[in-house]
């Protein structure tokens, strides 16, 4: 009868730091609450989103506009040089020709880099928008109690109440219905 009390015993404190120790573990981690939101719809439905749009849009059109002159300019040129070629000497063809040939290279070094400041360009108004995004994201997850926030496209399936979209876009397009371009 003694060692049944002694096991008895000795199998309560067991549970009882058992049970303790499992509460203070558990009271370490925060309860988890997780939101979803749909980057992709906001970078193309926001207002800031859009307006940025037509802005790059009309540089775009802009820069292809200049492109396809200075392309023309260049053919014009080439084309001149070449009806030259009859008239010239063989050294003077071949100076204007290397400096022809010079021409065209840093011509289609500027004509890369034009084209690739609309990338840029619709690289930074993304950032903008997901810049002034954060601090609603964070506004809104401290109101719902939200400790994770996955994107959308990462998440299978979700409940509907977990998606924080909707909500998200209707602030930024208050706080931020639009977005000044700046072509460099």
């Amino acid at each position: 009868m003694f060692i049944i009390t002694k096991l008895l015993r000795f199998l309560t404190i067991k549970l009882v730091l058992f049970l303790f120790l499992t509460v203070t573990l558990l009271a370490e981690y925060p309860v988890t609450s997780i939101g979803v939101i749909d980057l992709n719809f906001i970078l193309s439905e926001s207002k800031a989103a859009k307006d940025a749009a037509k802005q790059i849009e009309k540089i775009a059109i802009q820069i292809e506009q200049d492109v396809a002159t200075s392309d023309q300019e260049m053919i014009n040129e080439q084309n001149k040089l070449i009806e030259s070629q009859a008239i010239m000497a063989p050294n003077a063809f071949e100076e204007k020709r290397i400096e022809y040939e010079k021409k065209v290279n840093n011509y289609n070094i500027s004509r890369q880099e034009k084209l690739i400041s609309i990338d840029r360009l619709v690289a930074e108004s993304r950032n903008s928008v997901l810049n002034a995004l954060k601090p609603i994201l964070e506004e809104i997850s401290n109101e719902k109690g939200i400790t994770i926030l996955l994107e959308k496209n990462s998440v299978l399936l979700n409940a509907d109440n977990m998606d924080i979209t909707n909500e998200a876009l209707k602030k930024l397009d208050k706080d931020f219905p639009n977005l000044a371009i700046n072509q460099e």
